[in-house]
C-alpha cells in the first residue's frame, strides 16, 4: 500500500495528528460499498430531526437492512455529538453485517466531529485488515520453493529470520502458522516503516541460510488468505481483482425522507472530490 504523499510527509515528521485508522478487520468490499453509499447520500439534505425519527428502525427486527444501513450513514454524515452517541450505542448492540456497517459509520462520524471541533482536516486510513494505534495490519504468506513441507531446519531458520525482522522494525506478530509448505502470519507494521524492507530482510536472511523460499510471496492488507488461496495465487489461478466484489449503489435513499436536494446536485462521476475532506486508502 502506498499512502498519499501528504500523509507520508506527516508520518516522516512524526506527526500523527489527524490520522484516523479504522482498527476493525472489516471486509474491504463492505468498506468500499459503505463509502460509495455515503458519497451518494451526502447529496441529500436531511435534518437531525428527520433521522432521529427513523432511529427506532435500527432496533426493529422487521426493518429492511437497506433502511437500517442508510440511517447509520445519515447519522454519520451529520457529524454532531448527538448522532455520534446514537451510533456508538447501537454499535455496541448490533450483530452481524450491521455491526460492521455501524463500525464504519462510527469512524466516519468521529472523523467529521473531530474535524469540526478541532477545526482541522482529519484523514481516514482504511484497509480491509484494519490496524491498531499507529500501525496497519498485514497478512504475509510465504511458500516453499519446491512446494514441499518445510523441514525442521528450514522452519527454524524461517521463524528466526521472521522474528528478527519483526523486532528490528518494531512490528507486532498477532498470529503465525507454518503448515506444510505454507507460512502464514498476521502482523502489525508501524506506519513509518517501509513494508517491503521488512519482507526483504526476511527473504534475504533465508536466502543466505538455504534459499528455500519461493519467489511467489504474498503481502496484503486486504484480507488474510487461506493456504489454498496462497497456492492459487502462486499458480496464477487467482489475482488481486478476485478479492473485490463491490456492489452497485443506488443514488437514492431507501428511507422515506423529505429531500431538498435536486438531481442537479449529484456528482455523476461518483468521485466525491467536490467536498470530501478525507483521504480514503483502499489498501493493496
Amino acid at each position: 500500500m502506498i499512502l498519499p504523499k501528504n500523509i507520508q510527509e506527516k508520518i516522516a515528521k512524526g506527526d500523527y495528528e489527524g490520522l484516523n485508522i479504522i482498527e476493525e478487520q472489516i471486509d474491504l468490499n463492505l468498506q468500499m460499498n459503505y463509502f460509495k453509499r455515503s458519497g451518494m447520500l451526502k447529496k441529500h439534505v436531511v435534518t437531525f430531526e428527520d433521522i432521529l425519527e427513523k432511529v427506532p428502525l435500527l432496533y426493529d427486527p422487521d426493518a429492511r437492512l437497506e433502511e437500517q444501513r442508510d440511517i447509520l450513514v445519515f447519522l454519520a454524515l451529520l457529524g454532531n455529538p448527538e448522532s455520534f452517541r446514537i451510533i456508538e450505542k447501537f454499535r455496541n448492540d448490533a450483530v452481524g453485517e450491521l455491526k460492521l456497517w455501524a463500525a464504519m459509520a462510527y469512524r466516519e462520524c468521529k472523523m467529521l466531529l473531530e474535524s469540526s471541533l478541532l477545526d482541522e482536516d482529519q484523514i481516514l486510513i482504511s484497509t480491509g485488515m484494519g490496524g491498531k494505534g499507529t500501525s496497519l495490519r498485514y497478512f504475509i504468506g510465504f511458500l516453499h520453493k519446491n512446494e514441499i513441507a518445510f523441514n525442521e531446519v528450514e522452519t527454524r531458520i524461517l521463524r528466526g529470520e521472521f522474528d528478527s525482522a519483526m523486532d528490528t522494525y518494531g512490528c507486532e506478530v498477532e498470529s503465525l502458522e507454518i503448515s506444510g509448505c505454507i507460512f502464514r502470519a498476521t502482523v502489525l507494521i508501524p506506519l513509518d516503516v517501509v513494508v517491503s524492507n521488512v519482507i526483504k530482510e526476511v527473504v534475504d536472511g533465508c536466502v543466505e541460510m538455504g534459499n528455500f523460499l519461493s519467489e511467489k510471496l504474498i503481502v496484503t492488507n486486504v484480507r488474510a488468505l487461506s493456504s489454498d488461496e496462497i497456492l492459487a495465487v502462486a499458480h496464477g489461478n487467482m489475482v488481486e481483482d478476485d478479492l473485490f466484489d463491490v456492489d452497485s449503489v443506488d443514488s437514492s435513499p431507501y428511507l422515506a425522507l423529505d429531500d431538498d436536494a435536486s438531481d442537479e446536485d449529484y456528482d455523476e462521476d461518483d468521485d466525491d472530490d467536490d467536498d470530501d475532506e478525507s483521504d480514503f486508502d483502499e489498501g493493496d
